[in-house]
């Protein structure tokens, strides 16, 4: 798939790296043992949400002792296992787009015609999300691929969905970056 890429040189790419910086801040709060990821949810320069990946709230975190995520406890036992993009239907971990939708609904805010800023690229299930909560722009740092090779046709079915997802007017484009910025280390309750 062709990304779209917003450019330094591109009317507007500051605003955008403010919100990414941001959903940087909040990734720092992942508690998954895969991936990292941090979103927040933005319309008229107001943040109307934020999430990080990680287990629904009260449950023991992938990163604690007594692991909540059983697939992400695999993964740390078997790192050659070769799980990346298998065994989803036992993740526990919500992912980070789906947390900045959630919290906004649990204190009533509307996202429609919203953008997402996310770390990584909505994958297959958050981008459908995404679409039916009809926010108007997803703006990612760094390509999600679907890479279980069982399923190859993901990858197609997902291009397709990203068509017409933008045929709608609406907005999916990586943000180009200005430089390679340190990940932020903070820690916060649980």
């Amino acid at each position: 798939m062709a990304a779209n890429v917003i450019e330094l040189v591109d009317p507007g790419w500051q605003r955008h790296d403010f919100y990414m910086r941001l959903a940087l801040v909040v990734e720092s709060g992942a508690k998954c043992l895969g991936s990292r990821v941090g979103a927040v949810i933005v319309r008229d320069n107001r943040v109307l949400g934020s999430g990080y990946n990680g287990t629904p709230a009260g449950y023991p975190n992938c990163t604690e002792s007594e692991r909540g995520c059983r697939r992400c406890a695999l993964r740390l036992e078997a790192p050659d296992a070769g799980l990346a993009g298998k065994l989803y239907d036992i993740c526990l971990c919500v992912h980070a787009e789906q947390n900045a939708m959630l919290t906004a609904a649990r204190f009533g805010t509307a996202i429609d015609g919203a953008v997402v800023y996310t770390t990584v690229q909505p994958c297959f299930n958050c981008l459908k999300e995404i679409m039916q909560t009809r926010i108007r722009g997803v703006v990612f740092r760094r390509d999600w691929e679907a890479r279980h090779p069982d399923y190859a046709w993901v990858s197609t079915e997902y291009e397709r969905l990203v068509e017409h997802y933008r045929a709608a007017g609406n907005l999916f484009a990586r943000l180009a970056q200005a430089e390679d910025l340190p990940a932020v280390q903070l820690e916060i309750g649980r």
